[in-house]
């Protein structure tokens, strides 16, 4: 007869919006606010991500967790956006020499 595999039960108490909770972090799924995916970690894994990053906030930590794959999607809308701004300030800059290009023509042209 074989033994069955039973999960053991890691409670961890945390702050949340109803107060202070105790949850089972071994049998736990975190999903990704972003990509709507299922995570799982390791029970002290999670309980130190949750006390450390999410002020031991699971409520936080649920509303507000972002995997991997969703951090991708935002490194690439950051870049996006640093790269619009590299590209106005540059046509800025283009707009400034001009005008010193014209303005130095135009005297060049009274002497």
């Amino acid at each position: 007869m074989s033994k069955k595999s039973r999960k053991s039960v890691q409670l961890y108490t945390f702050n949340s919006t109803e107060g202070s909770v105790d949850i089972d972090l071994n049998n736990f799924t975190a999903v990704c606010s972003l990509t709507k995916e299922p995570k799982q970690f390791h029970h002290s894994y999670l309980a130190n991500l949750i006390a450390t990053k999410y002020d031991n906030n699971i409520s936080l930590f649920n509303d507000t967790y972002v995997s991997r794959a969703g951090s991708v999607i935002i490194n690439a809308q950051t870049k996006a956006a640093k790269l619009e701004d590299r590209i106005d300030a540059l046509y800025a800059k283009i707009r400034v020499l001009k005008t010193e290009r014209d303005e130095a023509s135009a005297q060049v042209e009274a002497l």
